[in-house]
């Protein structure tokens, strides 16, 4: 009997894992990009970020999804861990619809569904690509169907009664649920499971809820083992949900008594009972944590300390929308600019540990690569809808400068990084950067250093004498390198240098000096004063010039 009953029992579980996992991949599949895009428009508050949470969880019928991406949203910088939190809450409270439905026996229509996603997935019409949602819905209702008719013939089988009465301790029950929800990977399948076997009689509401509240906890494995290789502030995201669901098992624990008194006061079968100990107790958690949200996030970050600030895609000053006011909106791409600069100075600085042997640095600084080439692409945007608009030829020229400022600045991002990364290649392959060589990096970042500093400073002005302080850093510059090219040519003759990876830094920073001496050229030029300016010449292309002059332009 036993045999049968796992022959048949363990199939329909599978089949029910396959229906929720493909469920939630057509969705994701059908909505594209605009599920991250939705997800990340609605976390400015912790409320509509919980929100979100619970209609996309409850869309994909998937928790482990909906935080999967939370944290690669986080990861890659497009949400803040703070704004991550809301999602998160929300993920948990969307879990529950699969119970419900269970409950209130909804799963009588999985055939009519299972039928109408396939017919919908063979017609050749607008609407095929939503057949395969439709039909993996219907199929995890109807292999819970499957699953019940399996089960119910078992409530008086004395084997399997005794077998369930290690529910009847609180803590086995959360073990049980933990476990299930890591071996399926999902805490809707453990519900729904409890669900089905409590309307078969198998488990009574005061056995399910111990084991639902075990589920919770189980859910945020996944979570904790995916963000082992991300960063901090991922990490966080993840930390926070184990959190959140472990203490909220932690507050209900010792009341659990009343509260499954206050289920059953509520009435409704014992199918509906562990559905709404589900609901109740994800929706006061949810509840609790919003209201505590900034104490429970400083907890986070406390013990998960963070050395760096948090990189978040974000623009600082310009908008999708910029103001009428072309003045305004020149000086708004300005400022963006000078953040665009101020993290430049992060990777260079960053860089110069790396050097010296702080190779955990370079995954940050790729990040803030990232950041700036995201910095680069809004300025960008937003000096061609400037163009679009009614602009003097003098404000057209000043938006063609402060875009090649913008490119310079990329650039140096990209060459610093570069020069990380040769770095990170030499401590791999235990080439030893000698106490004399970290001294002419120094030397040779220290100009470097305070000419971005000036740049950040004076912007978009250049007065005269931070004009003379960074060409005589530039100069400065220029002799630090050729003293360096001159040792490391006499090392490498003595063959006591390191193959060719310290020319290529030598390189990098000789490369970095001459970015830097661009954007001070091109800020002199935009300091220019119009009337000096033949601006007309200046904005057509150089081939037209020329042919004017000989006499063969048009």
């Amino acid at each position: 009997m036993i045999w049968d009953l796992l022959f048949a029992l363990i199939p329909a579980v599978i089949l029910f894992l396959y229906g929720i996992e493909n469920f939630s991949e057509e969705v994701r599949h059908v909505a594209g990009e605009r599920f991250r895009t939705a997800l990340q428009k609605a976390t400015k508050t912790p409320l509509r970020g919980s929100l979100a949470g619970a209609a996309v969880t409850a869309i994909v019928q998937s928790s482990t999804a909906t935080t999967i991406i939370s944290l690669s949203l986080v990861n890659a910088g497009a949400i803040s861990f703070m704004n991550s939190l809301g999602l998160i809450i929300g993920a948990n409270l969307g879990t529950t619809l699969t119970a419900q439905l269970v409950a209130f026996k909804l799963t009588a229509f999985a055939p009519l569904f299972v039928i109408l996603g396939f017919a919908a997935s063979l017609i050749r019409w607008p609407y095929r690509a939503y057949g395969r949602p439709i039909f993996f819905f219907g199929l995890v209702f109807y292999s819970l169907n499957l699953i019940s008719s399996i089960v119910s013939p078992l409530q008086g089988n004395a084997e399997v009664l005794s077998l369930l009465s290690a529910t009847d301790s609180i803590f086995a029950a959360i073990a049980i649920g933990f476990v299930i929800t890591n071996i399926f990977q999902s805490s809707s399948v453990t519900a729904g499971l409890i669900v089905v076997m409590a309307n078969s009689g198998l488990i009574t509401p005061a056995q399910a809820i111990p084991v639902i509240l075990g589920a919770n906890i189980g859910t945020t494995t996944t979570g904790l083992i995916v963000s082992l290789s991300m960063n901090t502030a991922a990490k966080r995201s993840a930390l926070s949900q184990f959190l959140f669901n472990f203490l909220g098992v932690l507050i209900f624990l010792p009341l659990i008594g009343h509260f499954t008194m206050l289920v059953e006061s509520i009435g409704g079968t014992e199918a509906m009972q562990v559905a709404n100990a589900h609901l109740i107790f994800n929706f006061v958690s949810a509840i609790i944590f919003l209201l505590a949200l900034r104490p429970f996030s400083r907890l986070i970050m406390r013990l998960l300390p963070q050395r760096n600030d948090e990189i978040v895609f974000v623009t600082d000053h310009i908008t999708s929308k910029l103001p009428e006011d072309i003045s305004l909106s020149i000086s708004l791409v300005e400022k963006e600019i000078v953040h665009l600069l101020r993290v430049c100075k992060d990777i260079f600085e960053s860089t110069v540990h790396v050097a010296a042997g702080k190779e955990e640095m370079c995954p940050r600084i790729e990040h803030s690569r990232d950041y700036v080439d995201y910095l680069h692409s809004q300025i960008t945007s937003a000096l061609v809808s400037l163009t679009k608009r009614d602009i003097s030829v003098q404000e057209a020229a000043h938006v063609a400068m402060l875009a090649r400022l913008s490119d310079l600045g990329g650039l140096m991002a990209q060459q610093m990084v570069f020069m990380a990364q040769r770095f990170e290649s030499m401590h791999e392959k235990n080439y030893e950067v000698s106490p004399e060589s970290l001294r002419g990096i120094e030397d040779m970042a220290s100009p470097c250093r305070d000419n971005i500093d000036y740049l950040i400073n004076s912007f978009p002005e250049m007065p005269e004498d931070v004009d003379r302080k960074m060409r005589s850093n530039d100069e400065l510059l220029r002799r630090t390198l050729n003293w360096n090219y001159k040792i490391y040519l006499i090392r490498l003759a003595a063959k006591s240098a390191t193959g060719g990876t310290f020319s290529e830094i030598l390189f990098s920073f000789e490369r970095i000096g001459s970015l830097i001496r661009e954007l001070r050229k091109t800020c002199i030029s935009m300091a220019t004063p119009a009337s000096a300016l033949n601006v007309p010449d200046l904005i057509k292309p150089p081939h037209q010039n020329e042919g004017i002059e000989n006499g063969i332009g048009s």
